[in-house]
């Protein structure tokens, strides 16, 4: 099992054109998405996401996510972990 110093959650907004689960499957092969999973609610999908550099996580997410046709946008909200707080100090 790998260790990542960042972690983060990704909602989706996904065109009605496609189809969602199509789209759910596509995300799940991108190398750096831990989960993908369907949603109700105003968003369509929600991802998992690591990497060692936030950077990594940026471009993960605009080169490769948003990047999947029928994507329509995306909210990436970085979790906080106290342990990498608790280093920076």
């Amino acid at each position: 099992m790998a260790f990542y110093l960042y972690e983060a959650y990704v909602l989706l907004r996904i065109s009605r054109e496609v189809f969602a689960r199509g789209v759910v499957n596509q995300l799940r092969e991108v190398p750096g998405v831990e989960e993908a999973e369907l949603l109700f609610g105003d968003y369509d999908a929600i991802i998992k996401v690591k990497a060692n550099k936030i950077h990594e996580i940026e471009n993960l997410v605009v080169d490769k996510v948003a990047s999947i046709k029928g994507i329509v946008s995306t909210m990436t909200m970085l979790c906080v972990d106290d342990k990498i707080l608790e280093q920076e100090r």
